[in-house]
């Protein structure tokens, strides 16, 4: 169960008629880049919308994604649905043809964002990516979510979690996420462990009743 909602935490996004404007979802980042392309949409802009996940069983929102752009690319990486190459391949075929694009939001794993900044920076296209560290108090407190930007230390939590692309650090960032790679892997299994302990426990008390019932009939 849930026992506390804290929110909205950070910034608002930055929402007006840009003109066009390419929203990029990868995996999960999906969930978040929906909201985005809606109210891009809903201030007139024409949007172009990019979803990419690792196969077709992870792509998600794909409808509603649908409803609230001009235009819905899709790629998974083994191919197994739509086209087959990553959400980067899409964003540089746009530029290629020539399309204008006048901001592009990018929302999903750091190396995603990552790329699509680089790719952005030589075109000089206005770059938003959506930020992710680690976090924990979620008021700037702790520290856990500094990332570096433009050279200066800033709170995902209270600073963002909407960064210009070109800024971002990307290195500290995915150094700082996985600083707790190797407990978060034993917490895991330890939890893992647990459950499969609780379940045979189950199994065995179930097993037991069943047989005393037998017994009493």
């Amino acid at each position: 169960s849930i026992l506390d909602v804290v929110g909205p935490l950070g910034k608002p996004s930055d929402i007006r008629n840009y003109g066009t404007a390419v929203v990029v979802g990868g995996g999960v980042g999906t969930a978040m880049a929906y909201p985005t392309a809606a109210a891009l949409k809903g201030a007139g802009n024409r949007v172009i919308s990019i979803v990419g996940a690792r196969n077709k069983q992870l792509v998600i929102l794909e409808k509603e994604m649908r409803e609230v752009s001009d235009a819905l690319l899709i790629t998974t990486d083994d191919g197994s649905y739509a086209d087959k190459g990553f959400v980067t391949d899409k964003l540089r075929q746009l530029i290629d043809n020539g399309t204008r694009i006048d901001l592009v939001v990018a929302v999903g794993p750091i190396v995603m964002m990552k790329a699509v900044s680089e790719l952005t920076r030589k075109e000089k296209i206005h770059t938003v990516v959506s930020l992710n560290p680690i976090m924990i108090d979620g008021t700037g407190m702790c520290g856990g979510c500094r990332v570096l930007i433009d050279g200066k230390s800033e709170f995902a939590c209270v600073d963002g979690p909407e960064f210009d692309g070109h800024k971002v650090n990307f290195e500290v960032l995915v150094q700082r996420n996985t600083m707790y790679r190797t407990a978060e892997q034993r917490s895991t299994e330890e939890f893992n462990r647990l459950q499969k302990a609780k379940a045979e426990e189950d199994a065995v008390c179930a097993a037991t009743s069943g047989a005393r019932q037998g017994e009493q009939r």
